[in-house]
């Protein structure tokens, strides 16, 4: 993977040509938790970081309407009142591509978000085939890479109901804090909710496991015993951690790149290398 650098970021609307010999079909990954403040765009970008590293094609779906993914990759949020957004070509099933922006690293490609993007769960619920309609956008686009990485807003809502169904796989964020195993319960609720809607089997959307962010040690015991709840949960397993590594995570995103383009030995690069490994998305971390 090369990264790119130099200067200013020349963004680059609509999709590269494919490369000579390949034919891809991607895996839709969403990075999911209702509740807030959890890490999910950190876990997002430096999972598309590693996975790009191993040779894949990334594409981050921004589908949180601050923006975060898509400003942390140094690309514009699109202006409803220039012309399409992510929002428009959901609900009016228009091609997504033009939209896609290159970023500073080679094999990852960023949908961005735009702030109509709050006006969606009501847009959705008006054309009464909601579930359908981010499958339908996002199947104009996995042609084109190995993974789509859905970074999804805090909530649960017609929108994000949508683009939960157009998974194939979710990554769940979570965080030491006293309401984190109900967050995670309703996540789950979610994911059963939608796939009896579609009547699809249950192992149709696994979850391929838990990212506990936002780790600090040493832990009070109510921490740890929360910790410890988080680690040992009964159904989803442990796919890593993220120790604070402020530095790393903020000096990467500050360059518009994922920490394993910044700084590659890093322990922090290679803790989203063992996610990526973990989750059974690359062979080795």
């Amino acid at each position: 993977m090369t990264e790119t650098t130099a200067g200013p970021l020349a963004e680059t609307p609509g999709l590269p040509a494919p490369r000579d010999g390949e034919g891809r079909k991607a895996r839709i990954i969403a990075m999911c938790n209702q509740k807030g403040g959890v890490g999910k765009t950190t876990a997002t970008i430096n999972l598309a970081g590693a996975l790009a590293r191993n040779g894949s094609r990334v594409l981050v779906c921004d589908c949180d309407p601050q923006g975060n993914a898509t400003s942390a990759f140094k690309v514009a949020l699109l202006d409803d009142e220039k012309g399409p957004t992510q929002a428009t070509v959901v609900v009016d099933g228009s091609d997504p591509r033009p939209l896609v922006a290159r970023t500073r690293v080679d094999d990852i490609d960023v949908l961005p978000a735009s702030m109509d993007m709050y006006l969606l769960p009501s847009r959705l619920r008006e054309t009464g085939a909601a579930l359908q309609l981010y499958a339908r956008m996002l199947g104009r686009l996995v042609d084109e890479y190995d993974f789509v990485l859905l970074d999804m807003r805090p909530a649960l809502d017609t929108d994000t109901d949508a683009q939960t169904a157009a998974a194939h796989a979710a990554i769940i964020m979570v965080d030491v804090d006293e309401w984190a195993m109900k967050a995670v319960k309703m996540q789950i609720a979610q994911h059963k909710k939608i796939l009896n809607l579609l009547s699809r089997p249950a192992d149709s959307l696994p979850v391929l496991g838990m990212v506990i962010g936002r780790v600090m040690k040493p832990m009070g015991s109510f921490d740890a015993a929360v910790y410890k709840q988080l680690r040992n949960h009964p159904r989803i397993p442990l796919l890593g951690e993220i120790p604070i590594r402020s530095s790393d995570l903020k000096e990467a995103r500050h360059q518009g790149l994922p920490v394993e383009s910044y700084r590659p030995k890093s322990d922090t690069a290679g803790f989203f290398r063992a996610i990526a490994a973990n989750a059974g998305l690359v062979t080795a971390a």
